[in-house]
Order: structure tokens, then C-alpha cells, then sequence
């Protein structure tokens, strides 16, 4: 049972960085000069240890004797480890944003499935498996029962202890490792980043497409696609399961933490991070498919699943450049959409309309998510400082997508479900202000 709780949660929470005990100081700085790390890294690792493990956000309310057993046990338990990344910290990944995913996800809604199950199976089993919490009434407050007893909680009988629910008539809590009380939801929402460990990100190889999975407020942070950047995260496990392997974990604060710069280059590779170089390179990877190719892209790239006894089959993410043929960058309303919203453009080329002539063929309609507006622009190219510039039709962009295939008329008509879109200011048609997105806006 307990095993069915080991949450996939890479979450690390910022804290305070002053005032640690000089016990703490004397072990970590140990630890720093044995791994061959910054000190200002291995503290940051701390933090983020203690802040996991302990819910302990404020190292100036423990007692000193504490956060130095604290320290000991994360200098212990990582002596392993070598100067690539810690156990609990990030690791600097380079190079700039592709994407997000249209639709965000309770992390933990299934947690809580299995606590409703489990304790209603056998409530004494699921207590005991230490991920289980179980509050009963006392005199005046709640009484917490967990796996190493039962202890008062803060919370009058008169009140609902926070993050609770019910389970077979009864209040229950998902715990910590510590024992602990956790949030019963943890909405988390995937962006795309094409880039690699800032150490490896010139070795053959290294950049893939990763899914950034973020948490808490940065789950709707907004982002800017094809700009160089920096930021830390968590590489995934080695024992990770294969649907995760390309899956990064972040601080719940990463959305303040990205630093946009190509810096990370010398001066003579910083051209090649153009994402009109970058994205359709097929030796740097494997992720881009010409519009013509798209079907192909789906039959040998897509991946099989089984739900419920019946087999599906997920389309590919990747990269593709066209010309706009249609946009629609008003909104129409969308039951499919986490937003309600939803918007379109479709992509062209002469490669595609040699092919299928006048056929429905001749373009791939490109369908774009309220997520994918709101986070990303998808209408717009940027100037150095920043400043939008709409484009409209007859502009060439690029795009990160997954792929789908419709059957229509006997062919297979390939679509684009964006994640996000990259439009080069100097491949665009500026649009005229007031909405209009035709080509008779150039007449």
C-alpha cells in the first residue's frame, strides 16, 4: 500500500536564507568544498530539504539543535552524490521555452482516490501506511491519528480541519513523510522546453523537448516561446517510469526565478538559438516534421495506451514551420476548453498545396487553447525590448504542437493541437490594429 502514496511531486519551496546556525553553516560548507559546489547552491539544497520533509519554510522559528539534525541528515543521505545535482536540488537547464500544455491537473487527485479507497477497505492499514492521517474528535480539538500515534491538532471541534475530506463517514488527511498534514490539491501544468543542462547543452545529443512541470501559481505563468533562457529544475529519477523520463520538477516559484539570456553560449553560437535555426534542426533532434510529413510523423512517432481495457493512441509534439494561411485570434466559446475559449489559424506551404491542390488537404488547421493564448502569445512576434508586434495571414511561423489525424473521404487530414507558436519579426506581415486578420487589410 505505501508505495501506491510515493507521490511524483519535485517540488521545492524558497525560504529564508539567513541566520542558520553555525552547526548547520560548518556541515554544509563540508559538504560544498567534498562535492565541489558553491556554498550559496548546497544552502539552497538545504532550504529545499527541509521545506519538503519538514514543511519548515521559516529556519529562524526551529531551535538550532534541530536544523542541525537536519543538516546532518542531508549531508548523510546525499554522500553519494556527485557535483551533477543533488537528491533535492536543481540543476541550471538551458535554452527557452516551445510550449504548454492545454489543460492543467490536480497532482494529487488520485492520492486522494486511493486514501478514500484504502481507508474504507481497512481503515487501520491505510493509517498505518504513514500517508494516511485520521482526525476523531477530542474535548476541544481535533485528535490527529497517524501512523506513530495520535497527537491534538491546532483545529477546534467546532471547525473542519484544513485539508481534510471524507472517507467512509469519517475526516481523513493525506500526509507527509514527516508525518505531517498536506494540501489535498496540487494543481500542476506542463510547458515545453527545448534545451539541456547548461554543462551538457553543446554536447551531441542533449537538447530534447522536456516537460516542465510546474506547480502552484507558476502551473499559469507566462512565458515567452523561442527566447533563450535559464532556470533550475529537477532532472527525472533514473528509476523513473518510461512516461516520465522526459518530465523536469521545479520550485513552486520558478515562475520568478527564469532568467531570459543566451549568455550561456559564446558570441559566434547565440545565432543558432534563433528558433528558425534551432527548432528545425533535425541533428540537434528529432522533434521536427515538415507539414507534408505530418501523417508520417503520427504513424511512426505516436504512443499506444490502454485505458479501461481499450487502446488509444497519443499523436507526437513537434516541430513544424508553414505559412499562415487563416487565423482567427478572436475567441470562440469551447466546451473541450479548460478556458471555454478556444482560437485557429491555419498553416500552408508549397510543398503541401502541390500535393493536394484545392483538397482539404492543402492546409492543417492549427487549434490554439485559451491556456495557449493567455500564457503565450501566440499571435505575436516581440521586439529586443519586448514590445508585440500582431501578425496576421501570409506570415511564415513555427510551431510546437501536438499532432492529430481526422479521416475524411477515405485520407488521413493531419491537425495541430498548439502548445505554442514562434513568429520570427522579420518573416511576419504586420497586422493592421482594429482586427482585421485578411489579406485585404494590404490592399
Amino acid at each position: 500500500m505505501t508505495e501506491e502514496y510515493e507521490e511524483i511531486d519535485y517540488t521545492i519551496e524558497e525560504t529564508n536564507t539567513e541566520g542558520l546556525p553555525a552547526g548547520v553553516v560548518e556541515r554544509l560548507t563540508k559538504y560544498a568544498e567534498r562535492t565541489k559546489k558553491e556554498y550559496s547552491e548546497v544552502e539552497k539544497q538545504y532550504l529545499a530539504y527541509i521545506a519538503k520533509e519538514y514543511l519548515c519554510e521559516s529556519p529562524n522559528d526551529e531551535d538550532a539543535d534541530l536544523l542541525i539534525d537536519w543538516a546532518e541528515q542531508l549531508v548523510i543521505e546525499t554522500r553519494n552524490e556527485t557535483s551533477s545535482g543533488g537528491n533535492y536540488g536543481g540543476v541550471s537547464f538551458v535554452g527557452m521555452f516551445a510550449g504548454v500544455e492545454p489543460n492543467s491537473r490536480d497532482r494529487r487527485a488520485n492520492l486522494v482516490k486511493r486514501a478514500k479507497r484504502d481507508f474504507t477497505l481497512d481503515a487501520g492499514a491505510a493509517i498505518s501506511s504513514g500517508f494516511v492521517g485520521h482526525y476523531t474528535k477530542g474535548d476541544d480539538v481535533w485528535m490527529l491519528n497517524t501512523s506513530n500515534g495520535e497527537k491534538r491538532s491546532e483545529f477546534k471541534t467546532d471547525e473542519i480541519p484544513d485539508h481534510s475530506f471524507i472517507a467512509d463517514g469519517e475526516r481523513i488527511v493525506l500526509l507527509t513523510k514527516a508525518g505531517r498534514p498536506k494540501a489535498m490539491s496540487m494543481i500542476g501544468r506542463n510547458y515545453f522546453f527545448l534545451g539541456a543542462p547548461e554543462d551538457e547543452f553543446t554536447n551531441d545529443g542533449a537538447i530534447q523537448l522536456w516537460r516542465l512541470d510546474c506547480q502552484g501559481e507558476s502551473a499559469n505563468m507566462e512565458v515567452r516561446i523561442g527566447k533563450p533562457c535559464k532556470l533550475e529544475a529537477r532532472p527525472p529519477n533514473e528509476n523513473a517510469p518510461e512516461g516520465f523520463k522526459d518530465v523536469l520538477g521545479t520550485s513552486l516559484s520558478i515562475k520568478d526565478s527564469i532568467v531570459y539570456t543566451d549568455e550561456f553560449v559564446s558570441k559566434e553560437v547565440r545565432p543558432l538559438l534563433n528558433p528558425m535555426k534551432m527548432w528545425v534542426d533535425l541533428e540537434l533532434h528529432g522533434y521536427y516534421a515538415p507539414l507534408e510529413e505530418l501523417t508520417e510523423a503520427f504513424e511512426s512517432m505516436s504512443r499506444t495506451f490502454t485505458i479501461n481495457g481499450e487502446q488509444g493512441k497519443s499523436g507526437p509534439v513537434i516541430f513544424t514551420r508553414g505559412t499562415v494561411n487563416r487565423l482567427s485570434s478572436e475567441a470562440r466559446d469551447s466546451e473541450y476548453d479548460e478556458g471555454g475559449r478556444s482560437y485557429s489559424l491555419s498553416l500552408t506551404s508549397q510543398a503541401l498545396q502541390s500535393i493536394h491542390g484545392n483538397s482539404d488537404g492543402k492546409e492543417v488547421m492549427c487549434w490554439i487553447s485559451s491556456a495557449c493564448n493567455d500564457l503565450t502569445n501566440p499571435f505575436s512576434s516581440f521586439t529586443d525590448d519586448g514590445d508585440e508586434i500582431p501578425y496576421a495571414e501570409n506570415s511564415t511561423v513555427l510551431i510546437c504542437g501536438r499532432v492529430a489525424v481526422k479521416r475524411k473521404d477515405g485520407k488521413d487530414i493531419p491537425n495541430l493541437k498548439v502548445m505554442g507558436v514562434y513568429a520570427d519579426r522579420r518573416r511576419i506581415r504586420r497586422r493592421a490594429t482594429g482586427g482585421d486578420t485578411g489579406r485585404g487589410q494590404f490592399e
